[in-house]
């Protein structure tokens, strides 16, 4: 019998999960080599990312001090495995929480400890090396446990050099500005970059990664207007620029009221495409946020209304609500407000919520999607 051709074995082994990989990593040395390659990795990740396969939900528990993190299979959301994560929780210290998620790499920021890139897959974790300290000294932080929007963060993949990269963007106590940090992989360093020409109006601003590129909603510094501006900051280039919004006078009236103001809440990406919500905590019949979608990134025609969610109806905080994600039908979306309440399920064609429940896992919970990868950090 000939031998089995070796140029199949990685489009073959490509198609396994993780763990399985890793296991055979102990079995076949040959097939241990094919796996350790950097190509390899890349065509695990590819081959997961084009057929929606080894997709997780990570479950971040937000109600009790927990070593543990949490995930299950996001299309069937059962196999519930535990493992522990990069900062151990104390009584007396901040919780962790995952600031962004690329590539199945997160990016954890705890307020003391610092931030740590994360394989939950691999359980590999690098943590990044601290700041300067003149730059840490001019840091205008704000108290508080998770969120500070003195403090904007995010994460994501330069793919112009084929590398990882961390955004920390501070306020400064001496000068009416952000200070910006970029985080290199490659090079496991930080620099200082321009500065953020934005103010940022709200604590729950997390960058959305999408186009080579971290997003964000803010306002004009020094113009303070509840987020009217969306920008982003290209990895590449570190330039920032403003996303063209869609048509402000539209909306759905749903509410029944005239409510011509909004401010932008939060960016996020739903479904390969930029996502924001829209603020509506002005309207004279109800509050309520409308969340809209841009279904071709740069065309500001392509901007879409998704759905309209109510805060005396909707089960989580609706102005710290972010979309997580589709479900494997697409027929529902997955939303969470940071752990404030236990994320749901919006159903688009009957616009009901559902609360998301899994056996086994903590009462409350943060999400986020990732894929199972061999990228390594």
């Amino acid at each position: 019998m000939s031998p089995f051709p070796s140029d199949l074995i990685p489009n073959i082994l490509c198609r396994l999960p993780v763990k399985t990989l890793v296991r055979f990593k102990c079995v076949a040395k040959p097939w241990g080599s094919v796996i350790d390659e950097p190509h390899f990795a890349k065509l695990h990740l590819d081959h997961s990312l084009e057929t929606r396969t080894n997709v997780k939900l990570f479950l971040d528990n937000c109600l009790d001090l927990d070593d543990k993190a949490y995930a299950v299979d996001f299309d069937s959301l059962h196999n519930l495995v535990h493992f522990p994560r990069p900062f151990m929780a104390e009584t007396t210290k901040y919780r962790s929480r995952i600031i962004g998620s690329c590539n199945g790499l997160l990016a954890v920021y705890h307020r003391e400890a610092g931030i740590a890139l994360w394989n939950p897959s691999t359980r590999q974790c690098r943590y990044l090396p601290p700041l300067d300290d003149d730059i840490v000294s001019d840091h205008d932080a704000l108290p508080g446990y998770h969120y500070d929007k003195n403090t904007v963060l995010g994460f994501g993949y330069d793919e112009t050099s084929n590398d990882y990269k961390v955004v920390k963007m501070q306020r400064s106590k001496s000068q009416n500005c952000y200070k910006v940090l970029l985080y290199s992989l490659k090079a496991n360093s930080w620099k200082r970059i321009g500065d953020c020409p934005y103010d940022f109006p709200t604590n729950y601003n997390d960058g959305a990664y999408i186009n080579n590129s971290l997003h964000w909603v803010g306002d004009e510094i020094g113009e303070f207007q509840g987020g009217k501006v969306i920008f982003a900051l290209d990895l590449a280039t570190e330039k920032y620029y403003e996303v063209p919004e869609g048509d402000r006078s539209f909306k759905m009236k749903k509410c029944g009221g005239d409510c011509p103001y909004f401010g932008y809440m939060n960016a996020g990406v739903l479904g390969g495409c930029l996502c924001v919500s829209r603020d509506y905590s002005t309207c004279p019949v109800e509050d309520h946020i409308n969340v809209w979608v841009m279904k071709e990134y740069g065309v500001k025609e392509s901007w879409t209304e998704l759905f309209y969610l109510s805060r005396d109806e909707w089960l989580t905080n609706i102005f710290h609500t972010r979309a997580v994600g589709y479900s494997k039908n697409a027929d529902k979306v997955l939303l969470d407000d940071g752990g404030g309440r236990q994320p749901a399920w919006f159903h688009l064609e009957n616009e009901t919520g559902e609360t998301l429940s899994i056996a086994g896992a903590p009462q409350l919970v943060s999400t986020r999607i990732y894929v199972e990868t061999l990228v390594s950090v």
